[in-house]
């Protein structure tokens, strides 16, 4: 079957993202499909069973053909199959032979088998997020992709990707199929009130060295709807509220100017500006940048990172260099929505 996305490329660019008790799957492929393994690499019979029950999991009963596997490594083997029955697909498991557990497996599908695998409920839920959150009808579908992770580090675990060529959407399937966007725009083509305004926001924090943005993505996750302007090597960006304007975070990473951890820790060990002199500081440029005054604001230190706090005010995290200069601020609403 020929691959329908570069399966080494899509679990690369799904290590983004991110509390309640896991949903039931939003749709499952008919059960009463019948399942049929085929095995021609001579894999352990229990360790076939282990990578069938898997994908049963996550696809339902479908026949599986076990097409190639890498076992050079113990404690990452990588399976591939094809899968037919409710519709084709492409399937890359992650298989930790020390232990014995598939760790990750992940289903790619065809965009236009979309509403037969995901099912009418959870289509109509993402198509009614898409005709409020993509007011410019950019979202274009290439591919999505079904996986679970029992393994990982952080971000989302169990979950549907829909992907475009500068979109994604992911559907957490542990929060209640809670979903998160992002579409891609060019500057050109972003409003030139918010690019100024993201511009002008970056240079009033006062880091010399900063690089051009390069595009503006439109997200949204949880509650927050924002517009994230970045170079392409996100070393500096800033966020913008997509309905209120408001800007709620601006960083240039060029301004960290610490070595390594040792030298962090030993820069920082004690406070390299005292709670008076942070807020003075930091005064000017929170006026300045997000239109707020920090009177009456308290001050929490830890290591590199000051925290000003207001009882129903927003909250702002600032954090500086070695020199004690601000090179990142970031705000949060007092009623925990940034838009």
């Amino acid at each position: 079957m020929k691959k329908f996305f570069s399966m080494t490329a899509a679990i690369t660019s799904m290590t983004l993202l991110l509390s309640s008790a896991p949903a039931v799957l939003a749709a499952s492929p008919s059960s009463s499909t019948v399942q049929e393994v085929q095995n021609t690499l001579n894999l352990d019979q229990k360790v076939t069973k282990k990578l069938t029950d898997a994908i049963t999991a996550v696809a339902g009963k479908q026949t599986i053909q076990f097409t190639s596997a890498d076992t050079a490594f113990d404690d990452n083997w990588i399976i591939n199959a094809t899968l037919t029955g409710t519709a084709e697909a492409d399937v890359s498991l992650h298989y930790d032979s020390k232990k014995g557990i598939v760790t990750s497996t992940m289903i790619s599908y065809k965009a236009d088998d979309l509403d037969k695998i995901m099912g009418q409920a959870l289509s109509k839920k993402v198509d009614s997020f898409l005709k409020s959150f993509d007011k410019d009808n950019k979202f274009e579908t290439e591919a999505f992709w079904r996986v679970k992770q029992d393994v990982n580090d952080g971000g989302l675990k169990n979950y549907w990707v829909i992907w475009g060529p500068k979109q994604s959407l992911y559907i957490d399937v542990d929060r209640n199929n809670q979903i998160s966007a992002s579409i891609q725009y060019k500057i050109k083509d972003t409003q030139a009130a918010l690019t100024n305004k993201a511009r002008n926001s970056l240079k009033t924090l006062g880091i010399s060295e900063l690089k051009s943005f390069d595009y503006a993505n439109l997200t949204q996750k949880d509650k927050d709807t924002l517009w994230k302007y970045q170079d392409d090597s996100d070393l500096n960006y800033v966020l913008i509220g997509s309905k209120s304007g408001k800007v709620w975070k601006v960083a240039n990473e060029l301004g960290k100017d610490w070595n390594n951890d040792v030298d962090f820790k030993k820069s920082f060990a004690k406070p390299k500006l005292t709670k008076s002199k942070a807020l003075s500081v930091a005064a000017p440029k929170v006026k300045s940048i997000f239109g707020l005054q920090l009177k009456g604001y308290s001050v929490d230190i830890k290591d590199n990172e000051y925290t000003f706090k207001k009882k129903g005010a927003a909250t702002l995290i600032g954090k500086i260099n070695k020199k004690g200069a601000f090179y990142s601020f970031e705000a949060f609403s007092a009623n925990g929505v940034r838009n």
